[in-house]
């Protein structure tokens, strides 16, 4: 269960707007892309090889050179698992990765997140001879070989703790909401109706769906749909309207604010969709209620 709790959390970091904004900076300003290892050593591979280093590339393209950097990969991954701490290490093919290793709240080790490959200033590189003798060993040609490892990216120790720092950062977030995933997979249905009603009742104001609300409580979204009507009597969409609509009219009836500002700051998406809804349930448009009361 954990392992694919695991694997659920990072998908859901990886679509996090903010995360992959910094993600696409950390790219364009060191050239290195974020990887996620799993405590069984499984590599996600998010970046699906895109913006990969040319250099790893051609070593992964045959099944020797892809076996070679994957063990490497897993070792120091094991390694910073045992030493509970970020490891900057030298790979087989002498290029530098990043590993941070990222624990539950319990302290188990749940996998590492990873950025690499580069070059770290101030230490020598391969000898062009054994960048040859890599390029034999796995059917590559030598020459091109070579010129990809020496055109790969340059970073200094201040980079590095930096990149480190952000790894960091998103390893806390994802054991966040990993936990929380965890947390929702104990609760049964009923308790998460309950839970889902007492969301709306705080956050009705805010632009929330059945799909971001259904992914919040991990369950599915037809699933919520109908175990919500059965248990509060109305469908979902509805008892949010219900909300909206209760503050909506205290606000008309309260204050001076302009149509428009009510609808937008009752959660409704737009002035029209407030004035359908409100015709709709009260029978009279929002100004009209105004008016009378």
């Amino acid at each position: 269960m954990n392992d694919s709790i695991t694997a659920e959390a990072f998908a859901m970091l990886g679509k996090e707007k903010q995360i992959q904004e910094y993600s696409d900076i950390i790219f364009k300003l060191t050239g290195l892309v974020i990887d996620f290892i799993s405590a069984e050593g499984e590599t996600l591979r998010i970046s699906h090889m895109v913006n990969f280093n040319p250099y790893c590339k051609m070593l992964r393209s045959c099944e020797n050179g892809k076996k070679a950097c994957l063990q490497c990969d897993v070792f120091n991954a094991s390694r910073a698992a045992v030493e509970k701490k970020s490891v900057c290490y030298s790979c087989y093919a002498g290029l530098h990765e990043i590993v941070v290793p990222v624990f539950d709240e319990k302290e188990k080790y749940i996998g590492c997140m990873t950025s690499g490959q580069f070059h770290l200033s101030g230490t020598p590189l391969l000898a062009k001879k054994s960048v040859f003798e890599l390029a034999v060993r796995y059917g590559l040609d030598g020459e091109e070989l070579y010129q990809a490892y020496k055109m790969s990216n340059n970073l200094t120790p201040v980079q590095v703790e930096g990149i480190l720092a952000y790894l960091k950062i998103i390893g806390k977030q994802l054991t966040s909401i990993r936990e929380h995933l965890v947390f929702m997979d104990k609760i049964n249905v009923p308790d998460k109706i309950a839970m889902v009603k007492k969301y709306l009742d705080e956050n009705f104001d805010s632009q929330i769906t059945i799909e971001s609300v259904a992914k919040k409580f991990s369950i599915s979204p037809s699933n919520l749909a109908n175990k919500f009507k059965d248990t509060v009597n109305v469908s979902f969409q509805r008892y949010v309207n219900f909300r909206r609509l209760m503050r909506a009219r205290e606000m008309l009836k309260e204050t001076k604010l302009s149509i428009s500002e009510i609808a937008y700051s009752c959660g409704f998406g737009s002035v029209s969709q407030f004035n359908r809804v409100f015709r709709s349930s009260v029978g009279c448009a929002p100004r009209q209620y105004r008016e009378r009361n």
